[in-house]
């Protein structure tokens, strides 16, 4: 699924978990007898999973998660400072050091409940034979699939073999993160 499309499914289960937490009621056995659901919020597993994650579930949460998708990043100066080093997204996002790196820097700064992997939708493309740059300021690049043979050059991925770095800094991001925000990547 595109990463993009996952944020606008989260967004949407988001914005209908949310409920304004609603004061516990001051007679527990009239709230015990009471046939209405519940939309208190729940605090005693709150810690159990990131804010997102239950968000996500469609869960009743204590407020609306915050997360930047991957693009937000680019008006960081940090950011910024890192493209003159790896001057192209594939060298961004495929150094796992470097990856991780951009990941987090939108948590670190203003604590976000999501950190979504430096990646991007094409990431899989030199798995599948077919090759790719991203432009700066251009968008990505690709030769044109005109022939046949060109469409039946292409391979199926192996992602644990074609595309390591991303199961690598996933995991990196976890450990770091732990149930602090939930992380999300392709």
């Amino acid at each position: 699924m595109h990463l993009s499309t996952v944020a606008v499914a989260l967004s949407l289960a988001c914005a209908t978990a949310w409920k304004a937490p609603v004061k516990p009621a001051r007679h527990t056995a009239l709230a015990a007898t009471s046939t209405t659901p519940s939309t208190e919020v729940s605090t005693s597993d709150a810690s159990a999973e990131p804010l997102l994650l239950r968000a996500a579930k469609g869960q009743v949460v204590e407020r609306p998660p915050v997360w930047m998708m991957r693009q937000a990043g680019r008006h960081m100066q940090v950011y910024r400072d890192l493209v003159p080093k790896y001057p192209t997204f594939r060298e961004r996002s495929e150094n796992p050091e470097i990856s991780y790196e951009i990941s987090m820097q939108p948590y670190r700064a203003y604590e976000t409940d999501g950190v979504i992997l430096f990646s991007d939708i094409l990431t899989p493309l030199p798995g599948m034979n077919v090759p790719f740059d991203i432009k700066e300021k251009e968008g990505p690049k690709m030769p044109p699939m005109t022939t046949k043979a060109q469409v039946d050059s292409m391979k199926l991925m192996d992602p644990v073999k074609d595309t390591p770095f991303v199961g690598e800094v996933l995991g990196s991001l976890r450990k770091a993160v732990g149930n602090d925000a939930t992380v999300l990547g392709e």
